[in-house]
């Protein structure tokens, strides 16, 4: 069958979003856009009966088109002339961004693509027109790592030639401009007001913020020092070390009665000259002095035997670690004892991510993957990361991790139930033990972290979902701020002629729980921190946080009126703004 030409449709009335996919991503994608941004959704997928096809299916107006393949005629099944966006989500980026150019051939729409090879994506990406190439795994690797550690997730955006970015504590922001966006029981007040007591801020600063320089140069020296005394042990093993120490202090010794014999005697032998002699004389490279003193005599002797033994004994050092290490890599265990590591379980492509986060920020990390032949595991051989061979829901695997000495575990293999028998199994072995869990079904992550008092259990479709959300509706979103499994968006808008906001104070706007005013600007001129009492004219474009509800609603405002709105399908939200 001939390809079917479309032509490009410019009407600016499109009623729906395509998405592609039927995994637990696109699943999750379909629910967020359905009961949080009450979009009609069509989805494309090879059958409702297979994978998440029948979960899909039941989403209330969720419209599907089966089609194995996303050709021309699968687009225009699905009305791909009429849609607003089009989220292309199958774990495949060739097929992606193949299926992307076909689309934006059809017509002028959206794309938001799914990409695992973000190399690939940011090289891509400003080849495409209006397409944006997200990973999942990448925005929900830092939330695993801060969870591990305990920490807020480092978040950066820029806008408006501004970096933007969270701390947890006021000495943190010194004298910037703050924003609190999370206060109350469990942090559920996302732009909490005056009452609540704030538990994470936005700042805002001209240059990088200067404690995540501070702290990136101590954990490049840290990790520079860490490395070479891993090195040493990696080197000589106990047994080495001693003896190597012995001999490094029988030619200190040597030197030492080599100067002191010579003290007295008008030939000037000083502590340098001394350890030249020791030095030559444990290279075999001094003829013995027959007149000496008994003490020198000693000191030649003891030298010599000790340069003897110490050439020998560090090849053997040498060779050994090469040959153990090789052996213990690829038997799966550790050359070591290791203390106050991350054990991260599953080095697929979020583990993989999650254990380089940890050894770019310096923390020791060990890895425990059952598929030796797995990509994450050359990655981790690559960062000098070890790597556990067996399965972490079995006892013995996590003892030869060292388990009883890591600072916390971070389970993110594709199973759910390997990964809650692993949490389950180390907290038997630690009930102090911080553990992390990656979990498929959100509402099961909920209810694990709450009944099995799990440090935190996420899921990385509930952690990407929405931005993938927002990257398809939302033109006025530049940036998001995860706070647990909320959002707070980073908008913007401009004020237009006509419109309710125009002439109006800063004020009409600003609102506890909904939206915080960070900037207004006009032209090149932008006033951070604005006063509440300033007037909005038509042309101002106004930087804000907001919840989605709250964004929404003031963009509407900022616009011309053009009567009432067309009604849209949908259902109630049951998410929190």
């Amino acid at each position: 069958m001939s390809p079917v030409s479309l032509r490009p449709n410019r009407n600016r009335y499109r009623d729906h979003v395509i998405v592609c996919g039927d995994d637990g991503m696109a699943f999750r994608l379909v629910e967020e856009l359905v009961f949080r941004h009450r979009e009609n959704v069509t989805v494309i997928l090879p059958s409702r009966r297979r994978n998440h096809g029948p979960q899909i299916s039941r989403v209330p107006t969720v419209r599907v088109v089966e089609n194995d393949q996303l050709d021309a005629d699968a687009f225009s099944s699905a009305r791909i002339t009429q849609a607003k966006a089009l989220a292309l989500m199958a774990q495949d980026d060739v097929g992606n961004i193949h299926a992307a150019l076909r689309a934006l051939e059809i017509t002028e729409i959206r794309v938001v693509v799914r990409c695992f090879n973000t190399n690939l994506g940011n090289r891509i990406e400003p080849l495409l027109g209006d397409c944006t190439l997200l990973s999942d795994a990448s925005m929900a690797s830092p939330s695993f790592v801060a969870a591990a550690l305990g920490e807020v997730a480092p978040r950066y955006s820029q806008v408006l030639g501004r970096t933007l970015y969270v701390t947890a504590s006021a000495s943190d922001r010194g004298d910037r401009l703050t924003w609190p966006i999370a206060g109350g029981p469990d942090e559920g007040v996302l732009l909490p007001g005056e009452e609540v007591e704030p538990s994470l801020f936005v700042t805002v600063a001209t240059r990088r913020p200067r404690r995540a320089l501070v702290t990136a140069s101590k954990h490049r020296v840290r990790s520079l020092a860490t490395r070479l005394w891993d090195e040493l042990r990696e080197i000589l093993d106990r047994k080495l070390r001693f003896i190597t120490l012995f001999l490094v202090a029988v030619i200190v010794l040597g030197s030492f009665l080599i100067w002191n014999s010579h003290k007295g005697d008008g030939q000037s032998f000083g502590w340098l000259e001394s350890a030249y002699v020791v030095i030559l004389a444990a290279a075999g490279g001094i003829d013995p002095v027959t007149g000496a003193e008994f003490a020198e005599k000693f000191a030649h002797v003891l030298v010599a035997i000790s340069g003897v033994l110490l050439v020998p004994i560090f090849t053997a050092s040498i060779v050994e670690n090469m040959v153990g290490r090789r052996l213990a890599a690829e038997a799966g265990r550790l050359r070591g004892p290791i203390s106050d590591h991350v054990i991260v379980v599953g080095l697929g492509n979020v583990g993989t991510r999650i254990a380089v986060q940890l050894r770019n920020l310096g923390v020791p990390v060990v890895a425990i993957e059952r598929n030796a032949r797995c990509h994450g595991v050359d990655v981790a051989r690559s960062q000098d990361i070890p790597v556990v061979y067996g399965d972490a829901s079995q006892l013995e695997t996590l003892h030869a991790a060292q388990v009883r000495t890591c600072r916390s575990l971070v389970a993110v293999t594709s199973n759910d139930i390997v990964n809650l028998e692993a949490a389950l199994h180390a907290r038997s072995i630690r009930q102090d033990l911080r553990t992390v869990l990656r979990l498929f079904e959100q509402d099961l992550a909920e209810r694990v972290q709450k009944h099995f008092d799990i440090s935190a259990s996420l899921s990385v479709a509930g952690v990407a979902a929405a931005e993938f959300a927002a990257a398809m509706t939302d033109r006025n979103v530049k940036g998001t701020i995860p706070v647990g499994r909320h959002l707070v968006l980073i908008g913007e808008f401009t004020v237009e002629d006509g419109s309710e906001l125009a002439g109006q104070p800063l004020s009409q706007i600003d609102a506890d729980e909904s939206l915080r005013v960070l900037a207004i600007s006009k032209v090149d001129e932008t006033d951070w921190a604005p006063d509440p009492q300033r007037l909005m004219d038509p042309g101002d474009t106004v930087l804000v946080l907001a919840t989605r509800r709250g964004l929404a609603a003031t963009v509407r405002r900022a616009a011309p009126s053009t009567g009432p709105e067309e009604p849209r399908l949908g259902q109630p939200s049951p998410f929190r703004p």
